[in-house]
């Protein structure tokens, strides 16, 4: 499993004000905890400050690349200019996600080419101009669509992650199980499947309960990828002994090995 590690994000109070007041400490201490927790990325969102997004980005991810050489990042932004200046200056020897386009045409034909260029993986989010679908078979359409059209654009399917978008089962119930029913027909295109799990548990108590648990559903499933929180340790739990469970863990070692260091609840 994949995981993005998704702290680093400027929707978090504590994020915003360490952007604004240029603490590299702060920013890069985020980044290693996330990666000693197991994050094979490091998500970076600069969209909500009051300052310039691009000269943030381009801050934030010198900063990490500048004490973790060999950082992979994720660029989590809805402006492709951030995302083309991420790119520039990304200079580490790890590798670089780009989150996200979707089915409207303006954003793939401006995201696409940044993805080809850099061969970057590439998040699609299965939403279209109508706006987010409700059927696992709507979902598949979108993703077919634009797997088509990511393929056509010389991007390898192999890095092509789609985020089936969970909504809230407080209001809409029936999303969790038509966003499950989606993964293994997404997975059919030669793709991956990735998935934030925030969404699923809106407007409920307890809510790292039900994401643990839909998580773990979610790799029943097929799912290939997380974007969540790896320090939160009753996340990974789930994670870990689901993966074992499914038979992605050879011999459960990776199971023994968290237990042995702490790492389960």
């Amino acid at each position: 499993m994949l995981i993005i590690g998704e702290r680093i994000n400027s929707t978090r109070e504590s994020i915003q004000n360490a952007i604004k007041a240029r603490d590299a400490g702060f920013i890069t201490a985020e980044a290693q905890r996330q990666i000693a927790s197991g994050a094979g990325f490091v998500d970076i969102n600069c969209a909500v400050t009051d300052g310039d997004e691009v000269k943030d980005i381009d801050w934030v991810v010198n900063v990490i690349q500048g004490r973790i050489p060999d950082v992979s990042i994720c660029i989590d932004s809805p402006n492709h200019l951030a995302i083309a200046r991420a790119l520039e200056v990304y200079k580490a020897k790890g590798s670089v996600m780009i989150n996200s386009i979707t089915a409207e045409p303006e954003r793939i034909d401006r995201i696409l080419p940044l993805a080809v260029r850099s061969k970057s993986k590439l998040i699609a989010l299965t939403m279209d101009d109508k706006g987010m679908p409700n059927t696992a078979g709507e979902r598949f359409e979108i993703a077919r669509s634009i797997a088509d059209r990511v393929k056509s654009g010389g991007l390898d399917l192999s890095n092509l992650y789609f985020d089936p978008l969970i909504r809230p089962i407080s209001t809409e119930p029936e999303q969790a199980g038509e966003f499950l029913k989606s993964i293994p027909l997404i997975k059919s295109l030669g793709v991956n499947t990735i998935c934030g799990l925030s969404n699923v548990s809106f407007g409920l108590p307890n809510r790292k309960l039900i994401n643990s648990v839909f998580l773990a559903m979610a790799i029943q499933s097929g799912l290939d990828a997380a974007i969540l929180d790896p320090t939160d340790r009753l996340m990974c739990s789930a994670l870990t002994a689901a993966e074992a469970l499914v038979g992605r863990d050879e011999y459960c070692a990776g199971y023994i090995q968290a237990f042995r260091s702490g790492k389960l609840i």
